[in-house]
C-alpha cells in the first residue's frame, strides 16, 4: 500500500471532488500498467491519491483509515471473496483489465517458475477469486487488442469517471501523463518472451485457461472440463491406459486442485467399467480443505457411466480435490476414467 506523491497543480485546480475507484485485472504485465495508469490519471485530476494495492480485506480497512478528504485508487488481482464481496457492497465503480488466455498462462509459468499444470491451477484461482467483481454494476472493461492505445485507455477511463467532461479534458491528462514521464506513449507493454512455457505443454490445460478468462469476461461457460493430466492416478501411467481394479482396497484417483469461484456447483465424473463381474465397491467424495460431500457407489460391471457430486465453493481460494477410492479388495475389472466437468447451479447471493 503506498500513497501517491502530488501531481501538478494546474490539473489538481480542475479536480472533480474526491473519489474512489476499484481496478482489477489478471496477474499480467499489461494488467499492471492499467493500474498503475489508473492511478496516475485519478491523481492527475484529482489531485492527492491514496493508492492501495490490496488482496485482504484489513489491508484496505487500515489503508482507508488514511485516506482523510483525498480520492483512492483501490487495485487487487488475487482479492480475498471478503474483500471482492465488500468493495461491490460499497458500489464503487469498478475497472477491469483482461489479458488474453495465453498469455495469462504463459506468464503465470515463467514469472513463478511453475510447471504448466501449477500454472494452469494458479489460473484457476486467480479467474475465481476476480469473477465476483465482474458483476459490478458500474463497471469498465479495458481489453488488451492489437488496436488499444494509452491515449485511447485514457478517454475511456475519463469518460468512466467524470462522464460528460470534455474530450479536452482527457486529451490534457494524457499529454501531462507523457510529458511528465508517468506513463510511455507506446503500446502498452506484453509479457515478453514467453516460449520456453509453449514447449510439450498440453493443449487441453491452455483450454481450461481460457474458461477460467471467460469468467473474467462475465460470461460463465455452461461448463468446465478440468483435464485429466491434472489428476492422480496411484499407478503413475498415463490416463489412456485403463486401471486395473484387481488387487486391495485403495484410491484410484484424486485431483485436481483446481478452483471455483463461489457458489453451489456439481461435478460429473463419467468413466468406462469392463469385466467387473464380482461387484466393486467404491466410495467418492469432494474435499475443500475438508470432505464436504461423500457418496458410496457399487460399481457396474461393463459400460458407460457417470456420477455427481454437488458441493458448495465459500472460498475461491481453497483447491477442489474430487477423490474416488476402492472400499475393498476386487478381484477384475479395468476402469477408465472419461471425463471430469464442473458446471455452476448457482452463483453467490
Amino acid at each position: 500500500m503506498s500513497e501517491c506523491e502530488k501531481l501538478p497543480p494546474d490539473m489538481s485546480r480542475r479536480a472533480s471532488p474526491p473519489l474512489a475507484v476499484a481496478v482489477f485485472g489478471v496477474s499480467t504485465p499489461f494488467c499492471y500498467w492499467g493500474f498503475h495508469l489508473v492511478r496516475e490519471i485519478v491523481q492527475a485530476i484529482g489531485g492527492s491519491t491514496v493508492c492501495l494495492h490490496v488482496l485482504a480485506l484489513q489491508d484496505l480497512r487500515e489503508g482507508l483509515g488514511r485516506r482523510g478528504n483525498r480520492s483512492v485508487v483501490i487495485t487487487s488481482d488475487l482479492p480475498s471473496s471478503d474483500l471482492a464481496g465488500v468493495i461491490l457492497s460499497y458500489g464503487l465503480p469498478v475497472i477491469f483489465f483482461a489479458d488474453d488466455p495465453d498469455t495469462v498462462f504463459d506468464w503465470a509459468v515463467e514469472s513463478r517458475g511453475l510447471t504448466c499444470a501449477d500454472g494452469a491451477r494458479f489460473c484457476s484461482r486467480l479467474g475465481s477469486a476476480l469473477a465476483p467483481t465482474v458483476s459490478a454494476v458500474r463497471k469498465l472493461f479495458v481489453a488488451r487488442s492489437r488496436d488499444l492505445s494509452p491515449a485511447g485507455i485514457v478517454a475511456d477511463v475519463v469518460e468512466f469517471l467524470w462522464p460528460g467532461r470534455s474530450q479536452r479534458l482527457a486529451a490534457q491528462t494524457y499529454e501531462i501523463l507523457v510529458e511528465s514521464g508517468k506513463i510511455g506513449a507506446g503500446p502498452p507493454p506484453r509479457s515478453g518472451d514467453t516460449t520456453g512455457a509453449r514447449e510439450g505443454e498440453q493443449t487441453e490445460l491452455r483450454t481450461v485457461v481460457a474458461a477460467y478468462c471467460e469468467l473474467l469476461l462475465g460470461r460463465p461457460p455452461g461448463e468446465i472440463d478440468w483435464p485429466l493430466p491434472l489428476f492422480t492416478r496411484p499407478d503413475g501411467r498415463p490416463w489412456r491406459d485403463p486401471i486395473d481394479l484387481a488387487g486391495p482396497a485403495r484410491a484410484l484417483l484424486y485431483g485436481p486442485y483446481m478452483h471455483l469461484p463461489v457458489g453451489d456447483w456439481t461435478a460429473r465424473v463419467e468413466f468406462e467399467i469392463f469385466g467387473a463381474l464380482s461387484g466393486v465397491e467404491a466410495t467418492t467424495d469432494v474435499r475443500i480443505g475438508e470432505v464436504v460431500t461423500e457418496k458410496a457407489l457399487v460399481l457396474p460391471a461393463n459400460g458407460v457411466f457417470a456420477y455427481d457430486l454437488g458441493f458448495d465453493i465459500r472460498d475461491p481460494h481453497q483447491p477442489v480435490e474430487i477423490r474416488l477410492f476402492l472400499r475393498k479388495a476386487a478381484i477384475e475389472g479395468v476402469f477408465l476414467l472419461r471425463s471430469v466437468k464442473v458446471r455452476l447451479r448457482r452463483g453467490p447471493a
